[in-house]
């Protein structure tokens, strides 16, 4: 009669140990995280379609504090941007927002996504017009390094 009291005990106790290692957060070697952004910035195209990037170190999420914090980029003359490749190392999700500028700079709209660090590009869709600047700003569960690149629209000359 004790077993069954005793197997009820041993359930209790070990299913949030495991479902906590399963909701573990994933540790990144920072190292290797440099090294994946380094390739990444070397090979990333400074052709017409590319408005600018960004690279960061991503902070854990209970350090951020400030939506304002981030890496700004002002453009030359009004902007179209269509989109921003997201893209970052180790496992786990950085939250990624863009915050895109009106040509008057009077307003502005954000847009976010959670990213999967995957190493794979993945798009947060902006499609603004004459944009003054974008304001790129990351933050995740764990430190790791995000790289964004802006993607404008293409305007052919004939």
């Amino acid at each position: 009669m004790r077993t069954p009291a005793r197997l009820g005990l041993v359930v209790l106790v070990a299913a949030p140990l495991a479902l906590g290692a399963c909701a573990a957060t994933p540790s990144v070697d920072l190292d290797e995280a440099r090294a994946w952004l380094e390739t990444v910035q070397a090979e990333q195209s400074d052709g017409p379609g590319s408005a600018g990037s960004a690279s960061m170190l991503v902070q854990d999420s209970a350090d951020h504090d400030d939506e304002d914090e981030g890496i700004r980029l002002d453009f030359a003359a009004p902007t179209d941007l269509k989109r921003a490749e997201a893209s970052c190392f180790g496992g786990g999700t950085v939250d990624v927002l863009v915050t895109v500028f009106s040509a008057d700079g009077t307003t502005s709209d954000t847009a976010d996504l959670a990213v999967p660090c995957d190493e794979d590009p993945h798009d947060i869709v902006l499609d603004s017009t004459a944009s003054s600047a974008a304001l790129i700003s990351a933050h995740g569960s764990s430190a790791t390094y995000v790289h964004v690149e802006l993607i404008q629209t293409l305007t052919v000359e004939r």
